[in-house]
């Protein structure tokens, strides 16, 4: 701006306020008590509202079935899951927990552990310790890169398949997307995950019909939070939790051995 510049502002007075509806969602609870509620998600299933996501979403359930929630930030939500990734979060139900959960997070005190597939043959443990970033040709997506912040995930190798791997993830960040970005930087993309394929194909030599259908059927990336760990807000221990991936990938690791064994 130069001196004497002048600069006008238009408030437009008729907004169009959205109302937050209060949805009846079921919520599969895994632990519960007066101060945090642990939840398996369902993938499908968005966590925050968002442009274009105003209903259905973990938000909506729980200012139904909590109405205390309402008057927490994001409802007690202290962190995310993509949508198509299913598995464990926590969620807060007082503004002390939700305070301190977040302070567990930002010191990276939490433990978050996820089974997921792979496209390709790992043959043994290790680490990617490499930046992410906004991918500024494609906004909803992630990217490694100069510029990007510090991002570590662990993954260790629980099953080599023909032509997959089956790893167990650590992380120890939190960044947008951490899990797909690093292993699709290495080249072994998440398996169904279209958006960080970097156009390496599955491998259907040698495969039958029926897993042939299969993989093409799987509709989200292979991806389950399945273990999370941390000091309890009140009684100050030490909680964790486990479970299961859910039926679709426990599905695809069957078939992945009935094929390996052909």
């Amino acid at each position: 701006m130069f001196f004497k510049d002048k600069i006008s502002i238009c408030i437009k007075k008729d907004f169009n306020c959205i109302k937050i509806k209060k949805e009846n969602i079921f919520l599969d609870i895994i632990f519960e008590d007066s101060e945090i509620l642990v939840l398996n998600k369902p993938f499908n299933l968005v966590v925050h509202l968002g442009y274009g996501n105003i209903s259905g979403t973990l938000f909506n359930a729980l200012i139904y079935h909590y109405k205390n929630s309402i008057t927490l930030p994001r409802a007690g939500i202290v962190h995310r899951l993509d949508r198509n990734t299913s598995g464990l979060l926590v969620v807060a139900k007082t503004a002390d927990s939700y305070n301190y959960l977040i302070s567990l997070f930002k010191k990276r005190k939490v433990i978050k552990e996820y089974d997921v597939i792979v496209i390709g043959r790992i043959e043994q443990d290790g680490f990617i310790d490499r930046p992410i970033k906004r991918n500024i040709y494609r906004r909803t997506m992630m990217t490694v890169g100069i510029g990007g912040k510090s991002a570590l995930t662990y993954y260790k190798v629980i099953t080599i398949f023909r032509n997959y791997t089956y790893l167990r993830v650590q992380l120890k960040t939190g960044r947008t997307h951490q899990i797909r970005v690093h292993l699709s930087s290495i080249f072994h993309p998440v398996f169904g995950d279209k958006l960080y394929y970097k156009g390496i194909k599955l491998n259907f030599l040698d495969i039958s019909d029926k897993m042939y259908n299969f993989v093409l059927k799987f509709s989200r990336p292979a991806l389950h939070s399945r273990m999370l760990g941390f000091i309890h807000p009140v009684i100050n221990k030490k909680k964790t939790w486990l479970v299961n991936p859910p039926t679709d990938m426990m599905r695809l690791i069957n078939f992945l051995y009935s094929e390996d064994m052909k």
